[in-house]
């Protein structure tokens, strides 16, 4: 089981190692045309295999973005069937994580985006889901959404919130993400041990706090005067997967300014993950931070499952990288305005 293991810390280096370099991403960003891309990322790049295959000649944003995609999923399902193969169960991490993210996609559109339902790129993913991806995409209500939801582990969660006195995508939300938290402190318990499960919750806790900074961020920008955060923060305490402290959570919940979060930050494990005053967006800093300590992870760390980890999200910032120059080239974006949103 150990050398099994292994290989899997191994098989994620090895997909690293084909990672896009600053070469590559200079060369798209000179690149007139989504044509001209698709023709780079086919004949330079380990996104040739899905460009070709697909049996395109004429490409559109869309349908590159698509392939950029399914290039990542490739990746993903190799790694997922290994980890099958040795029988770890981790690979449920990512299961659950699309089942919630499409609920909550559902639930935020109300059917208004069908087409993202019927437009998947990862059939290893779809063919493990618990959920009805057409039944989501059909639904055009609350209700029918719970509906297809019914004979699943979501269905009585997703009544509750039904029933809850305040009705948004705020209380759904809220709900699965703590589902979310839940379930995978549970993974990491059933699937590891000792050391190996300390540094994987650790790591999952810094891509989860990640967004909970920006969402404090924003809410202190934009809404400094709402009670809203300061309760629910307060609510899920010990819930959490974070590396903030109950004081430092605390004190993020009653900041009442940007610039009371910031001190927050600067004295808590995400020191140096960003600067306030900084032209870039806050955004673009925490992403950035991530990818720099997923990389340091992925070359040092011994844990297979923390390695692997560190690759599907440096893997999902390349894809996400991607995504902004055939978009950026598709409607005439600068090359230097476009480099300036890339995380490298």
């Amino acid at each position: 089981m150990k050398y099994a293991s292994n290989a899997v810390l191994a098989l994620s280096r090895a997909f690293y190692g084909k990672r896009l370099t600053k070469e590559d991403y200079d060369a798209m960003l000179h690149c007139k045309t989504v044509g001209e891309i698709a023709q780079y990322l086919t004949y330079k790049t380990p996104y040739g295999a899905e460009i070709t295959q697909s049996g395109m000649t004429s490409f559109q944003a869309r349908g590159l973005e698509e392939l950029v995609s399914k290039h990542r999923f490739s990746a993903f399902e190799s790694l997922c069937r290994y980890e099958m193969a040795i029988g770890s169960a981790f690979y449920r991490y990512f299961i659950l994580r699309d089942e919630i993210d499409q609920i909550e996609r559902a639930t935020l559109l109300l059917g208004g985006n069908k087409e993202i339902y019927l437009e998947r790129v990862n059939s290893f993913l779809d063919k493990h889901l618990s959920i009805d991806l057409f039944a989501l995409g059909r639904a055009n209500s609350l209700e029918e959404i719970a509906l297809s939801l019914q004979k699943t582990a979501y269905g009585e969660l997703y009544d509750k919130c039904l029933r809850a006195p305040k009705i948004d995508y705020l209380t759904f939300e809220q709900a699965f993400e703590g589902y979310f938290v839940k379930e995978v402190k549970a993974l990491c318990k059933r699937c590891f041990s000792g050391g190996e499960e300390k540094t994987l919750q650790k790591l999952i806790a810094r891509s989860l706090d990640r967004s909970l900074i920006e969402c404090v961020w924003r809410a202190k920008r934009f809404y400094p005067s709402s009670t809203d955060l300061c309760v629910e923060l307060e609510r899920k305490g010990t819930d959490m997967l974070t590396l903030f402290s109950d004081r430092e959570r605390k004190a993020l919940a009653e900041a009442e300014s940007v610039a009371d979060v910031a001190a927050v930050i600067e004295k808590s494990a995400y020191r140096g993950w960003f600067d306030p005053k900084s032209a870039r967006s806050i955004e673009y800093q925490l992403e950035q931070s991530l990818y720099d300590y997923c990389a340091k992870e992925i070359r040092f760390s011994s844990y297979p499952s923390v390695v692997m980890f560190c690759f599907l999200q440096l893997s999902r910032i390349e894809t996400r990288n991607l995504v902004r120059i055939i978009e950026g080239i598709k409607f005439g974006v600068s090359p230097q305005v476009i480099e300036q949103n890339l995380i490298l």
